[in-house]
């Protein structure tokens, strides 16, 4: 997987190219911690439009990563998702604590300002 961010303002996205697993994911997940543990913590927006496989155990340690980021007072918001990935977000999220799943980039900077 190709990881590559961007910083607009006070707004980090990620933008997620190829294939998902376990030994990509620990990159993400790395940097995710580094970004969390900052004094001022950004906006987050995933782009997973490029994103084309899941193994297994990827999936469950990305999905890992995102509920530790769903813990934060701004929700990263997920975009550009697939068919095939929001129908397995959808199933591993929880009641309390729903991915925010958005059509486009633009739609996740405006999700931020809209409460």
């Amino acid at each position: 997987m190709i990881i590559r961010a961007r910083q607009e303002g006070n707004t980090v996205i990620f933008n997620l190219e190829g294939h998902l697993d376990f030994e990509t994911i620990i990159q993400f997940e790395e940097t995710c911690g580094k970004i969390m543990s900052k004094d001022t913590k950004p906006r987050i927006i995933v782009n997973m439009e490029g994103l084309r496989f899941v193994g297994s155990s990827g999936i469950n340690q990305f999905v890992k990563v995102l509920k530790a980021l769903n813990k934060a007072t701004l929700k990263p918001k997920l975009v550009s998702v697939s068919s095939e990935f929001e129908k397995i977000l959808r199933a591993l999220e929880t009641i309390r604590n729903p991915f925010e799943i958005l059509e486009n980039e633009t739609q996740g900077f405006l999700a931020f300002e809209t409460p």
